[in-house]
């Protein structure tokens, strides 16, 4: 599981400064498609945006508020951050993270 130590904002700085890498190396002829911005989407509607592009792509969630809870149903939980950011490559070797939060009861701030 990807672990997300800081607020959305500071999620990528995060991400690099830990190591983690999300997208293997794409060979020549790998087909690329460009991370939308799906911050503010339901995680059911980030999660089919993604899936639409490749079925391949993988996914991971966090709780932003660090408490663990599993996202059963993807309708009620709003994206507040991804990793990778809008507009970077993906692959079909990409696993995208989301980082959510419970829809209309917290906030992503």
């Amino acid at each position: 599981m990807i672990k997300f130590l800081a607020p959305a904002a500071a999620v990528g700085a995060v991400a690099l400064a830990a190591g983690l890498t999300f997208a293997g190396p794409a060979a020549a002829d790998d087909p690329e498609w460009e991370m939308p911005d799906l911050v503010g989407a339901t995680l059911e509607q980030a999660e089919s945006s993604v899936a639409a592009l490749s079925d391949q792509i993988t996914f991971e969630t966090e709780d932003l508020t660090g408490l663990g809870r599993e996202q059963l149903s993807p309708a009620n939980w709003t994206v507040c951050a991804t990793v990778p950011e809008a507009g970077e490559t993906l692959t079909a070797d990409s696993t995208v993270g989301f980082v959510v939060v419970r829809q209309h009861q917290e906030s992503c701030e």
